[in-house]
């Protein structure tokens, strides 16, 4: 069986969203507030499990290298597929460490649940690169196989993972149809085929389900059952950090990791001064054009400049969630008219009332959005 970490959560590529999402950007009209929560979702797919059931992925064997290491074996009754699967688990290796699988072994009752996933934090700098920007919420599947019965091995196998050091191999192997259809575990010989195998920092085994980490992946059957009748939790996915203080402390780290240059500039040379001095006199505080500076720099990363408003808007939101720019950028203020310097204050402005208060109209101009955002506690 296969699980997901998070449930309800709405489909982010349905046609109705993605209008909704261009129609926002167009009201905004280039207004971007950094600071604002946005909910971003990164799921892992469901390949392992695909690999695994195509293999006839039956159960596991354990075993002891002479003189070696300990280690695990997925048996399956299609030894081509079961190698496709363990050429997988080698990949996500690759990409990013040896830890990158997460394995768990679960006692229940006479037989024990076995569950192959993802280390989460991995998974994400994976998914979403490595950066200090974007946070998304991470869908972890788990493969998760019940087995009825509990081979003794499987005792020491705990004696040692509780080790500081335990290290182990993992493996794949064939087992016979015919046999594959005997149930219960059993002391049989078969060879592990080393080709691919891969050496794990360890392995978590419980023996008692209230030793598992709320942040485990292993789950009987029982509580799968419980689940269903729980239903949808209605708290997914969780929404952003909205308050004052919140939007403020994320609008600091993402324009600090996102536009590091910019910022320099603008704190310690003269024309950086003057942009400054301008916000004063309209009633700015000093985010407010940082921030301004930054979204209308953003533009110079265009790839190119598309012939279509909702193209362009497109593109620039996608520049603003993920640019990073480089200690060597060329920063000149200079070209930065006062007059666009205002709109686009206003525009952002725009933007934070747009989400504080959708109900009520947006002054046109940019001196009462201004007010309007510093008597909310915003500004």
């Amino acid at each position: 069986m296969a699980t997901k970490k998070g449930r309800g959560a709405k489909d982010a590529t349905s046609p109705d969203r993605n209008a909704t999402e261009l129609g926002d950007l167009i009201k905004d009209g280039g207004g971007y507030d950094w600071g604002w929560p946005e909910v971003e979702m990164v799921m892992a797919n469901m390949e392992l499990s695909k690999r695994l059931a195509a293999g006839g992925f039956v159960g596991c064997g354990f075993g002891l290298v002479p003189d070696g290491l300990p280690f695990v074996t997925l048996l399956g009754t299609d030894i081509r597929k079961m190698r496709s699967a363990l050429a997988l688990l080698k990949e996500w290796t690759t990409l990013s460490g040896p830890n990158a699988i997460r394995m768990e072994i679960v006692f229940d009752g006479r037989g024990y649940v076995l569950a192959i996933s993802q280390q989460i934090d991995l998974l994400r700098w994976r998914a979403s690169g490595v950066d200090t920007v974007r946070q998304p919420l991470m869908m972890v599947t788990s493969h998760i196989k019940r087995m009825d019965t509990r081979h003794p091995v499987l005792d020491q196998l705990a004696r040692y993972a509780q080790q500081p050091v335990a290290p182990l191999w993992l493996v794949v192997a064939e087992m016979p149809a015919e046999m594959a259809r005997i149930k219960g575990s059993r002391d049989i010989g078969f060879t592990p085929n080393w080709d691919g195998a891969i050496l794990m920092p360890g392995i978590d085994v419980y023996r008692r389900l209230e030793d598992r980490p709320a942040h485990s992946m292993a789950r009987t059957e029982g509580e799968f059952e419980a689940s269903k009748d729980v239903g949808p939790d209605r708290d997914w996915p969780p929404a952003g950090d909205e308050d004052a203080a919140g939007v403020t402390r994320a609008r600091e780290r993402r324009l600090a990791a996102s536009m590091p240059k910019t910022l320099h500039v603008l704190r310690t040379t003269s024309r950086g001064a003057a942009l400054m001095a301008q916000g004063q006199g309209l009633g700015c505080a000093p985010w407010q054009v940082e921030q301004a500076v930054c979204n209308l720099r953003s533009v110079g990363f265009l790839a190119y400049e598309p012939s279509g408003r909702g193209k362009r808007l497109t593109m620039l939101k996608a520049i603003r969630r993920g640019v990073l720019e480089p200690a060597s950028a060329d920063v000149d203020l200079t070209v930065i008219p006062a007059a666009e310097l205002e709109s686009q204050i206003g525009l952002d402005a725009a933007f934070l009332l747009r989400r504080l208060e959708p109900e009520r109209k947006i002054e046109d101009a940019v001196a009462g959005r201004i007010r309007r955002v510093r008597e909310l506690g915003y500004g």
